[in-house]
């Protein structure tokens, strides 16, 4: 049975959404950079943006891609 979580609980479902808008695809952090993927897999690569590998996957966290935007002056 499952329980409802009262006022001031966090609610599990909410650090779900909070993982998945934290960190990003190459394609979503390509699609939200304004640039390719290949691009983006070269600044990775010169070390212009952290990337994280989980498997075989790169991830790439939002407060990166978003200082990295502002850097690019976009």
């Amino acid at each position: 049975m499952l329980k409802k979580p009262s006022e001031g609980s966090e609610d599990p479902l909410f650090f779900g959404n909070r993982i998945e808008h934290e960190w990003l695809s190459t394609e979503e952090a390509a699609r939200f950079l304004s640039i390719s993927t290949n691009a983006l897999r070269i600044m990775v690569h010169r070390d212009q943006i952290k990337a994280y590998k989980l498997g075989r996957r790169l991830r790439f966290k939002m407060h990166d891609c978003r200082a990295l935007f502002i850097k690019k002056g976009a």
